[in-house]
């Protein structure tokens, strides 16, 4: 690994945001540990990334939810490049749409374990890495949902308002450390995610989730993942150290209105 070489772990990696998270990183020379539960996928995904765009990129299967992975995952990062420079968290899931009455505990369960608990865990084993490093980036996905309640979505919403708030603490505690953390909250973007959620809400005809959906945006278009991973990107290689604890929606404009 060169000296100016920037080593960062990329959660969820094997999904829409994530893949494209890794892929821009690849192009810019940054050494990538691609983490996702679902080792086929993931294997897969860096695969394609590393015969388009090379890189130097490792996968890791691991459950980012649990404490004993997420420490393990962390640590063969810094053990296999020497160090780390940032982590941009993307895993996530949105669980079944339904009335709080209708959720079952379990389901919620799983969503924080993701959500919540694997950004938590994230953080807290990557913190004293970054510190060592000389400083560092964390970046946490939000969501439209993290600033904004929405029917039948209380427990995804509650964990991306958790990321938030966790989020901002991080910056606070850190912020004379010369380790910044902050907040990218997508809209809808063009992802399997999006697609179950269309499908939940209209079974019997998800283009009329989706058309309900691109009303609401007043661009009239979903994000692409590309979009939102720039962002992501920059923030961890390129933004001003000055920016901490900020929360930066891409979602079309739907948070202005």
């Amino acid at each position: 690994m060169s000296s100016a070489q920037k080593v960062v772990v990329v959660t969820g990696a094997a999904g829409g945001l994530g893949s494209a998270a890794v892929a821009l990183f690849a192009q810019r020379g940054v050494a990538v540990l691609c983490v996702d539960r679902n080792a086929d996928a993931l294997t897969e995904v860096v695969g394609e990334i590393a015969a388009k765009s090379g890189g130097d990129l490792l996968a890791a299967a691991g459950d980012i939810g649990d404490a004993a992975d997420a420490e393990r995952l962390i640590g063969q990062a810094v053990a296999h490049w020497g160090g780390l420079d940032g982590v941009f968290n993307i895993a996530g899931v949105e669980g079944r749409l339904a009335p709080i009455v209708d959720t079952p505990v379990t389901e919620f369960d799983d969503v924080m374990h993701v959500n919540v608990r694997g950004t938590w865990l994230s953080m807290k084993f990557a913190l004293p890495h970054l510190e060592a490093r000389g400083g560092g980036v964390i970046v946490n996905v939000g969501s439209y949902q993290a600033t904004h309640g929405k029917a039948n979505c209380s427990a995804y919403s509650g964990s991306k308002h958790a990321i938030v708030g966790m989020t901002r603490s991080v910056a606070l505690e850190y912020a004379t450390r010369n380790v910044r953390a902050n907040v990218v909250c997508p809209g809808a973007m063009d992802t399997r995610m999006i697609r179950t959620m269309m499908q939940s809400l209209h079974p019997e005809d998800p283009s009329k989730g989706e058309r309900q959906l691109l009303a609401d945006i007043p661009q009239g278009r979903m994000g692409r993942t590309s979009e939102v991973a720039s962002v992501g990107a920059w923030m961890i290689l390129d933004a001003p150290e000055h920016l901490t604890g900020q929360v930066l929606t891409v979602d079309g404009g739907k948070s202005a209105a």
